[in-house]
């Protein structure tokens, strides 16, 4: 039998995780379709029992459990959906706290389960930028993501904060964990750039966040601050038409 050779340089095994993302990305595509349907059976069957006069009361509990869980199901899926069907061409005016609050509901129960905790800080103001908003989105979940690992293993915290200027808006994404583990913050940002096993992630995250940043006339930057690690992402602000 033919054995996998060894290698020492990454590169290889980072393009053959990136492709292997792509081919989940669309496996899921269908298993969210398939999985859609099966609920609308459960949810239909759930109904038509719940209408049947000679249910038992002890059961009944238990059916209204079930249709809970089922639409948590539904609502899970519709918010990946609504992610992955966003697009990634259309130029509009987004409003960068629904993009902020909508990607900290898709990584809420991960991030819960794996013993971390994630909020947002957005005091009552206009957050609007022009952009597209399937890349703004991409953006902020790579910093959240990035700092999950940052945090694995720990008890750590997340926290996303809005701060609105005059011209722009910046987002700050914050975690509690050891901080950047490179020479200078700026390397962080480098295409395949990671301490991690590329099969775990290949260091793409911060460098397409920054392309992002940068294509839509804004910036990513890292902050030095006492623990753990801050990124600020920070786009020109679109002022409200009176």
């Amino acid at each position: 039998m033919a054995r996998v050779s060894e290698r020492t340089d990454p590169a290889p095994d980072a393009l053959l995780a990136l492709n292997r993302s792509a081919t989940t990305a669309r496996l899921v595509s269908g298993l969210i379709h398939e999985i859609n349907n099966a609920l609308q059976v459960i949810s239909g069957t759930l109904e038509l029992l719940e209408q049947k006069p000679d249910m038992p009361s002890s059961a009944r509990p238990a059916l209204e459990r079930l249709r809970k869980q089922s639409a948590r199901a539904a609502a899970v899926l519709a918010d990946v959906q609504l992610f992955t069907k966003a697009s990634v061409r259309e130029v509009s005016v987004v409003n960068l706290r629904e993009v902020a609050e909508h990607s900290v509901t898709l990584r809420t129960f991960a991030i819960r389960r794996a013993g971390l905790t994630i909020r947002l800080d957005a005091p009552q103001a206009d957050y609007q930028v022009r952009g597209i908003r399937g890349q703004l989105q991409q953006a902020v979940l790579n910093l959240i993501a990035n700092a999950e690992q940052a945090l694995a293993g720990t008890r750590g915290s997340i926290v996303l904060q809005l701060e609105p200027a005059d011209t722009t808006v910046a987002l700050r994404v914050s975690d509690s964990g050891p901080g950047v583990t490179f020479d200078s913050g700026e390397q962080a940002f480098d295409l395949f750039a990671s301490t991690r096993d590329p099969w775990e992630g290949v260091g793409r995250g911060l460098w397409a966040a920054r392309q992002i940043a940068a294509a839509h006339g804004g910036t990513l930057t890292y902050e030095e601050q006492p623990q753990g690690a801050s990124f600020v992402l920070r786009l020109p602000r679109v002022k409200p038409t009176k």
